[in-house]
């Protein structure tokens, strides 16, 4: 007989012992009891697991996120760590645990759940969609020469003051959907994380940059790596308050030259790189489509959603098959200073699926866009031109890991 229920303390040994065989890893657990010794990692009780008895069979990890959403700051339920062991798998026992979490989500107030999917269509069936996607480029540092190093660039170590690097990173997600807060989690846990790595034993560096008077604008974390004969600046995190945080940022790019060939960077859809260079012929570069979101909360979402200068409305039709709540048909009234989401029994002018509302409620893409997807879960009937207007492409950048 399975079980389905939250991870306790005593469970986190087995929970790591899953991820060392799901996920190819080693590690030694010679001596260990528990594994809740780490004050930066999360309580025992985000974990999910599926148990036979007392034997640990699957499990998942919900991190609880704040993001950031058209203005607002939502919760956000961040799925990662998803493993069953070799001998249990084709049970079923990742989707018993998503139709546990997915209401579970709903009732405790998340507007949003995330996730780095293995297989994008596996994900799909749980109401996921791709939506997040990144530009993975590789730039020679050479190509950065013209961007002249200015201002002040300050190493950040793993007991710096990270109060400027926190001002810098609410400054650049403040207008970018599916960004999160640092300063969610308490006791500083998220930056104590970020910056815990020693840079001179991991190869793992974080700079800030202040302009020429004193205010600090940006910073990067990039590692060190060495890949088929190349001296490769992986850049990690690059934040930044506004263009000239960023190109006060990328000025030390060149001047590593001599140290790094190449400057490699998951990027945010939103910027150009082909900005960075005079000559872009040697620039590479392509489309990672990487994380997937879905709305948990179709009600909340479309609240808070950006909306139109103007007045107007719309019916839309939704269809959630893991979560009941969000079915039926919405009446949103909107004008310049609010938004009002009701049920109602009118014809519906857009019918989705909640896969397809995920990508337009996130500005991912924009409603002309989406009628032209394979995926099936998307009709418009009528008022099309008021759809135009409300499901508009926004900038979009997750920013942690997980």
């Amino acid at each position: 007989m399975t079980e389905i229920r939250r991870l306790e303390n005593e469970d986190l040994l087995q929970f790591s012992k899953l991820h060392t065989i799901v996920y190819n890893q080693r590690r030694n657990f010679s001596g260990k009891e528990n594994e809740n010794t780490d004050p930066l990692d999360h309580p025992a009780d985000w974990a999910c697991g599926v148990f036979e008895g007392k034997k640990l069979l699957a499990g998942l990890l919900e991190n609880d996120y704040l993001m950031r959403f058209d203005g607002h700051s939502v919760r956000m339920s961040g799925i990662g760590g998803v493993g069953t062991l070799p001998e249990a798998r084709k049970g079923g026992h990742v989707r018993k645990m998503f139709q546990k979490i997915l209401p579970e989500c709903y009732e405790k107030g998340t507007v949003f759940s995330c996730l780095t999917p293995f297989n994008h269509d596996f994900y799909r069936k749980f109401g996921y969609e791709i939506s997040i996607p990144r530009n993975k480029v590789s730039i020679s540092t050479h190509d950065f020469f013209d961007i002249k190093p200015s201002g002040e660039y300050v190493h950040i170590l793993p007991d710096s003051d990270t109060s400027l690097l926190a001002q810098v990173h609410s400054a650049y997600i403040e207008n970018i959907n599916h960004g999160i807060h640092r300063d969610y989690w308490p006791d500083n846990r998220s930056w104590k994380r970020f910056t815990r790595a020693d840079p001179y034993s991991t190869g793992s560096y974080i700079y800030l940059w202040k302009d020429e008077n004193g205010k600090a604008r940006s910073y990067m974390k990039y590692e060190d790596s060495f890949y088929e004969g190349d001296h490769n600046m992986i850049v990690k995190e690059l934040a930044f308050i506004d263009k000239k945080g960023l190109y006060g940022m990328l000025g030390i790019v060149g001047a590593l030259s001599a140290q790094f060939e190449n400057f490699k960077w998951d990027m945010p859809l939103f910027i150009d790189p082909l900005d960075f260079s005079g000559d872009a012929w040697n620039i590479e570069m392509h489309i990672d489509p990487r994380d997937m979101s879905r709305v948990v909360n179709v009600k909340k979402a479309l609240e808070l959603m950006r909306r139109p200068y103007c007045e107007g409305e719309y019916v839309i039709e939704t269809e959630d098959e893991n979560i009941s709540a969000n079915n039926g048909k919405y009446l949103i009234e909107f004008s310049p200073n609010e938004t009002k989401v009701s049920q109602t029994s009118k014809d519906a002018d857009i019918q989705c699926d909640i896969r397809a509302l995920t990508q337009l409620i996130t500005g991912y893409r924009t409603i002309e866009n989406a009628l032209f997807s394979r995926q099936e879960g998307l009709a418009v009937s009528s008022n099309l031109e008021t759809l135009k207007r409300v499901f508009t492409q926004r900038p979009q950048h997750i920013t942690e890991y997980f």
